[in-house]
């Protein structure tokens, strides 16, 4: 059955989604909203963890996300680059499942990988538009390209351009992080970060007067109704 979805996450390695907007995720998905994650690698080798870990774990998370799809690429974790081989994986994935929103790394991070998946998504959203390509799927040009706010990224006085009130659903995310038992749960040193999402989400969803919301980078212009906004 083929699926056009709302909303596309694309991270360079199981869990990337999740820790960057797993809150969007679940808060959009409550509302009716198609969802997909798109994880270039599977995440392996890593110092936790094996293959069919991951990927069981990935989909346990999915699962506790309610999501619509969830596909791995076969990019290779700590080398991926952005070749035109690689944004045709991608691209060939936006023009199938049409998403309206992509969602991705943003360019300033301390991690190669997701700089170049950052790099990749910018050049597939151009590419899935091409006509007369070798493409079984027609053309597609998603309407916006967001950038999540990553625990890898450089700038800690980073500035977000918008924020989504996750209120409802940041215990869908920890539980989602919590799937990923070899990286968050069994390695005890990395138990730090279900405080560490809590403590950022608060802190977001302080400037805008609700409990919790996570923070979007928007490299465009956004049209602003006045009607439509919360005073």
């Amino acid at each position: 059955m083929d699926i056009n979805l709302d909303i596309l996450v694309i991270g360079a390695h199981p869990d990337d989604a999740e820790i960057g907007c797993g809150g969007t995720i679940a808060h959009y998905k409550k509302r009716g909203k198609k969802v997909g994650i798109l994880d270039l690698s599977n995440g392996e080798p890593t110092p936790f963890g094996t293959v069919e870990k991951r990927l069981t774990e990935a989909k346990a998370a999915s699962e506790v996300l309610h999501l619509d799809i969830r596909i791995t690429l076969d990019m290779t974790n700590r080398y991926i680059e952005n070749t035109v081989e690689n944004r045709k994986k991608v691209s060939e994935v936006i023009r199938k499942y049409k998403p309206n929103v992509l969602i991705t790394h943003p360019s300033d991070d301390w991690h190669p990988d997701h700089i170049a998946c950052h790099q990749i998504v910018n050049a597939a959203k151009f590419q899935s538009k091409l006509t007369k390509t070798e493409s079984k799927y027609s053309e597609h040009y998603p309407k916006y390209v967001f950038y999540f706010d990553h625990s890898h990224l450089k700038d800690k006085n980073r500035k977000l351009d918008f924020l989504v009130d996750i209120s409802d659903s940041i215990e869908d995310k920890i539980a989602a992080l919590k799937a990923y038992k070899s990286q968050f749960v069994d390695n005890k040193k990395h138990l730090r970060i279900f405080d560490y999402i809590k403590e950022r989400a608060g802190f977001l969803g302080y400037q805008i007067g609700v409990k919790y919301a996570e923070g979007f980078i928007n490299p465009e212009y956004l049209m602003l109704d006045f009607e439509n906004l919360k005073f």
